[in-house]
Order: C-alpha cells, then sequence, then structure tokens
C-alpha cells in the first residue's frame, strides 16, 4: 500500500468528478424471438392479456384441496427454507450496499513503551537516557474511513447482490408453483385411490356372490366344478386388488404429510370421509408465448442470475484499477491520563491512501476470465430455461388436449356398459334372466367405472400440469 496525503477538497473533488465511472458491462435483458402461436392450440393463443388466476385450483370447488393447499403455503418446510433464503439475500444486499458509504468507529487505547534507540558514542548521554525511559500514550476519538468507489466495483457488487435478492424471491415463488401442484396431483391422487377401492371392494363382493350361484348349480349338476374353481381364482386376484390399492393410498397419504409438514397421518383424517374426484369443467384460454413467458418464475430467475452474473465481471474489471480510499481521525492525544480530556489534548489527522495491485495482472486477468465465463454460463441457462419452458407448455397442453379425447371415448362407453346393466337387471326382474347374469354385467360395469376413474383423474393432474407449465395458470372462461 502506498499511501498519499492530499487536501481534502482536491480528494473530494476528485471522487465527485469520477463517481459516475463504473467499469464492465452494463447489463441488458437479452431479446428472445418467441413463437407468435402455440403449436398445440394455434387458434387460441391471440390473446395479449388475460388475467393471471393465482388461487386455480379453486376452481376444483373442492373444500378439502383448498384446505389443504392452505396448510401447505404455510406450513411445508421448503416453503419456510427458501423464506429463510431470502432474508440471507437480503442482508447480503445491504451489506453491499453499505460498502459505498464511509465507516467509521469510537476508539480508546492506552499503551505503555519505551524506545530502545541505538545513538552514535557523539550523542549525549542525557538525551540517550531520557528517549530510553518509558512513557505512556492515552488516545480517544473517532476513526473514520470511506472506499471511493471510482471505478464502480462496491456498485456492481451492489447490483449483483440486488438481482440475488430478485432470484431469491422468485425461487420461493418458483417453490410454491411447483409445491400448489404436487399438493393438488397428489389429492387427486388420493381421491383415485379412494375411488378404486371402493370398486375393488364392490367386485370382490359380486365375485363371493357368483361362485355361490355358481356352486349352487355345480350342486344341482347344471355345470362342471372347474366353473367353481375358475370363480374362486378370479376371487382371489380380485382380493389382492384390495391390499395393493390400499397400500398405493397410504403411501399417497403420507406424501401429502410431507407436502403439509405434518407428521405422518394427519392427511387421512383430513381426506375422510370419502369424497368424488373433483373435476375442473372450465376450459383454458392460453394467451401468447411472450405472456406466459413473462409469467414463469424459472426463467425470470434464470435472468436474474445473468444480471447477477453480469454484474460480477463488472466487479472482476474494477479490480485492475487502484482503490483510494479517504481516512481521517478526530479526538484526544496525551501522555499523561489526567489531562487527556483538556483542551490542548485535541488531535486530529487526514489523508488518504492508494492501492493499485500492479504485479498481480496474472491473478486479476484469471479471476476476469472466470468471471466471464460464469456470465456466459448464466446466459447458456437462461436460454435452455426459455427453451425447455416453451417445450413445457406445449408437452402439457397437448397432454391435456388427448387426454380430454381419450375421456369422452371412456365416458361413451362407460355409458353403454352401465346400460347393458340396467337391461339385464330389467330381464332378471321379468324372470328372463338368471341373476348370475346380473352378476357377470355388474362385473364388467365395474371396471368401466374403474377406468373411468383413472381416465377423470389423469384429466386433472394434466390440467394441473397446464397450471404448473404457465408459471401459476390463467383465466379459465
Amino acid at each position: 500500500m502506498l499511501p498519499l496525503t492530499y487536501s481534502s477538497t482536491g480528494i473530494i473533488g476528485l471522487s465527485f468528478l469520477l463517481s459516475a465511472c463504473m467499469v464492465g458491462p452494463d447489463y441488458q435483458k437479452p431479446e428472445t424471438v418467441l413463437p407468435a402461436t402455440w403449436i398445440s392450440t394455434p387458434e387460441k393463443s391471440t390473446q395479449e392479456h388475460l388475467a393471471i388466476e393465482q388461487a386455480w385450483w379453486k376452481n376444483f370447488h373442492d373444500p378439502v384441496l383448498n384446505q389443504l393447499v392452505t396448510k401447505a403455503t404455510t406450513n411445508n418446510f421448503d416453503v419456510k427454507i427458501a423464506e429463510t433464503r431470502i432474508t440471507q439475500a437480503r442482508a447480503s444486499q445491504a451489506a453491499a450496499t453499505a460498502a459505498l458509504f464511509p465507516v467509521g468507529e469510537m476508539i480508546a487505547n492506552a499503551n505503555r513503551q519505551s524506545n530502545q534507540i541505538g545513538f552514535p558514542n557523539s550523542a549525549p548521554s542525557t538525551l540517550t537516557s531520557a528517549l530510553k525511559k518509558p512513557f505512556n500514550i492515552f488516545k480517544t476519538g473517532f476513526d473514520a474511513s470511506w472506499e471511493l468507489d471510482l471505478f464502480g466495483g462496491h456498485r456492481r457488487e451492489a447490483e449483483s447482490a440486488k438481482a440475488e435478492l430478485e432470484a431469491s424471491a422468485l425461487s420461493r415463488d418458483d417453490l410454491v408453483i411447483s409445491l400448489l401442484a404436487e399438493v393438488a396431483a397428489t389429492y387427486i391422487e388420493i381421491r383415485q385411490y379412494q375411488a378404486q377401492l371402493k370398486f375393488a371392494q364392490e367386485t370382490v363382493e359380486a365375485d363371493i356372490k357368483t361362485t355361490t350361484i355358481t356352486q349352487q348349480r355345480v350342486d344341482l349338476g347344471e355345470t362342471a366344478g372347474v366353473d367353481v374353481s375358475k370363480m374362486e381364482s378370479q376371487q382371489q386376484r380380485d382380493q389382492a386388488q384390495i391390499s395393493y390399492i390400499s397400500n398405493l393410498l397410504s403411501q399417497a397419504e403420507y406424501r401429502m404429510d410431507v407436502l403439509l409438514g405434518e407428521k405422518p397421518g394427519a392427511t387421512h383424517a383430513l381426506v375422510n370421509p370419502i369424497k368424488a374426484l373433483p373435476v375442473m369443467d372450465q376450459k383454458i384460454l392460453l394467451t401468447t408465448p411472450a405472456s406466459v413467458i413473462a409469467q414463469r418464475p424459472d426463467i425470470r430467475i434464470a435472468e436474474r442470475k445473468l444480471a447477477s452474473a453480469t454484474a460480477q465481471e463488472g466487479v472482476a474489471t474494477a479490480k485492475f484499477f487502484p482503490d483510494i480510499s479517504l481516512v481521517g481521525f478526530i479526538g484526544l492525544f496525551n501522555t499523561n491520563a489526567g489531562n487527556l480530556l483538556n483542551v490542548s489534548s485535541k488531535s486530529w489527522s487526514m489523508g488518504a491512501n492508494v492501492l493499485w495491485p500492479i504485479l498481480s495482472f496474472g491473478s486479476l486477468s484469471a479471476n476476469l476470465s472466470g468471471a466471464e465465463a460464469r456470465q456466459q454460463e448464466a446466459l447458456t441457462k437462461y436460454q435452455k430455461t426459455l427453451n425447455n419452458a416453451l417445450s413445457d407448455v406445449e408437452s402439457s397442453v397437448t397432454a391435456y388436449t388427448e387426454q380430454e379425447k381419450y375421456l369422452q371415448s371412456l365416458e361413451k362407453a362407460t355409458a353403454a356398459d352401465q346400460n347393458i346393466y340396467d337391461i339385464a337387471v330389467n330381464r332378471y326382474e321379468e324372470g328372463l334372466s338368471s341373476y348370475l347374469e346380473v352378476l357377470e354385467v355388474k362385473r364388467k360395469l365395474y371396471s368401466s367405472l374403474n377406468q373411468l376413474t383413472l381416465a377423470k383423474a389423469q384429466t386433472a393432474r394434466t390440467i394441473i400440469a397446464v397450471y404448473k407449465s404457465l408459471g401459476g395458470g390463467w383465466k379459465l372462461l
């Protein structure tokens, strides 16, 4: 460090003269070319402005789901962790901003010393003895310094910290979007397994009745005994489904406990008694790709990370230039503690320090190259995130559209099976057929209802996936 002393007026004037100087690149948001319409729904993507529907899950009209969402956003541990990271980033920004201003501290010290200085033989012995005699020094006052940010290194650091804070807040938003989608999808899964379990139990009951009737027919000699064995085998296979589905239901409830930040078993009480699968009867109307991309937190996070990396490139560039600091002291200085508070003890000093790492250009160049590489990495990640987002929306919307078609076909098939069952019941009541025929038709109807339940659950999950891909959801019409 090379200490230099200038007049205070000159130094301050120089600081204001160069205050506008900031080395390194100024951040500009990358220009991106986005498609005008969606491939999956080109005729529906002409709306430029649609209201964002943050509470999209309420369109399922299910109070239990609403309660689960409220619990998750309040108690989920990952959300709490994300909120602490925002606090950390805010503190880092405050520290980076504080570096732009002077710092000072109150000081007070006392010491006793002796100057062991050697003199030539010609020096008076009285002088030598006086200098070697121990003495006290007492000092108190206010010490201040100000590192002038002439080349913008600290301002670039503050820019980077601000971008990181914004990225942390967006990360929390992105986490909440994923959390809500996971809560809704898991809830759909729970209701699906509950419905499947009910169908499995009713199927086993029909199997038992069918086996009993078949055994009676064997006893009467109307059919072979092998038919009873076939029915018993089918009954055991259907009975196994009850245990299998019960396990899936329990696992889904435990996953929901984790999402809610609750201990195992809390969800079971919330999802009982059993209710039907929630249905959303509204259609999704997409806005333009540009509007959707502007809504997704993951893209905005990548953009803020790019801004931070660009600012860090400026920080690395500023290291090549001198650091100039103003220093000053005002207070009391005396060799006698009793006289320290006298007016005659007042003391002051002011000056400047210059630090220029003229022999460190090798390490500084390497540091700058690393910062430039990290900025390019952040840019590539931003472009990748943008591309993935477009693909995510196209994929989720296509899946939803095709699933709707599949569901409509199954609804028609199930309606036909219901009609066949009603006819079989009427024929049985009129004495035109046996009850065994009714049970066989009823069993087929249960199978169709089970498939329809799976299709409805999958349709609901595809709707949830669309909302997630849109970054929270858009207004439904």
